[in-house]
C-alpha cells in the first residue's frame, strides 16, 4: 500500500441546499471564501486539483488567488452528475492513491496530515452532526476501526462519513461514477477508518457552526 500524494477537491456543484445562488466554494466565512480555508488546509500538498462547474470562472479565480499552482478541472456535466463524477475527472492521469475532499468540508489540519500519512484505503468518520448524514457502520477491531457499510440519511447512527476518503482510483471494483462518492467507494468496504475533527456545511442553518469552527482553528493557530 502507498500514501496519497494528490488531493482532489470537488467544487462543481450548485450548492442548492444552501439557497444562496452561488457555489459552496464561494461561501464567505470569517472574511474569506470557503475554498480559501480548504486550500490553507492543503498548503503542504503539492498536487491539489479542484474540480469546478457551476460559476466555474469565479471559483477558478478564487482558487488561483491563493494557489496559482493548483490544477483546475472542469466537470461540464455538473448539473446532471454528482461528486463522484467530479472526483473521477480530477483523478485523470493520477498514478496511485488520491485523497477526495468535498468542497464543504473543513478538517483540522493535524488530522488531515495524519490522514495523508496513512496508507489507502481510508475513510474519515465523525460523530453524527449533519442534518442529513450518511451514517457509517463503524466496528472496533484489534487493528483499529473499520467501516462496514453506509446508510443514507442515517441520523440515528453513531458515526457519519465525513466525505473524506483516500483510495486507489484504478481499483477494478469501484461503484457508480456519476453519483455520490460514498456510492463510488462502497464496494471497497470493509475499509479502515480514522476519526477526524471536521465540519461540513450543507444548509444555511449550519453556516454559523462552520464559521465558529474556522474561527476556533484560527485562534488555535491551526489555520492561517
Amino acid at each position: 500500500m502507498s500514501l496519497p500524494a494528490t488531493v482532489v477537491v470537488s467544487a462543481a456543484g450548485l450548492g442548492t441546499r444552501l439557497g444562496l445562488n452561488k457555489p459552496k466554494a464561494l461561501l464567505e466565512l470569517a472574511g474569506r471564501p470557503l475554498i480559501h480555508w480548504q486550500l490553507a488546509m492543503l498548503a503542504d500538498v503539492e498536487d491539489v486539483r479542484v474540480v469546478v462547474g457551476y460559476h466555474a470562472g469565479a471559483v477558478t479565480d478564487a482558487v488561483f488567488a491563493v494557489r496559482p499552482d493548483a490544477t483546475v478541472v472542469l466537470n461540464h456535466e455538473f448539473i446532471s452528475t454528482g461528486t463522484a463524477a467530479s472526483l473521477m475527472r480530477g483523478v485523470a492521469h493520477v498514478d496511485g492513491p488520491v485523497l477526495s475532499l468535498d468542497c464543504d468540508l473543513v478538517v483540522h489540519p493535524e488530522d488531515l496530515r495524519a490522514f495523508l500519512d496513512t496508507p489507502a484505503p481510508l475513510l474519515g468518520v465523525v460523530p453524527v452532526q449533519s442534518l442529513k448524514p450518511v451514517a457509517a457502520e463503524v466496528e472496533e477491531t484489534p487493528d483499529g476501526p473499520i467501516v462496514r457499510g453506509f446508510e443514507r440519511d442515517g441520523a440515528n447512527g453513531r458515526f457519519e462519513w465525513s466525505g473524506l476518503v483516500s483510495f486507489d482510483p484504478s481499483a477494478p471494483n469501484l461503484g457508480p461514477t456519476r453519483g455520490h462518492v460514498f456510492e463510488l467507494v462502497a464496494p471497497l468496504l470493509p475499509a479502515p477508518a480514522r476519526r477526524i475533527r471536521a465540519l461540513e456545511v450543507d444548509y444555511a442553518d449550519e453556516i454559523p457552526a462552520m464559521e465558529r469552527w474556522i474561527e476556533s482553528l484560527l485562534e488555535e493557530g491551526a489555520l492561517t
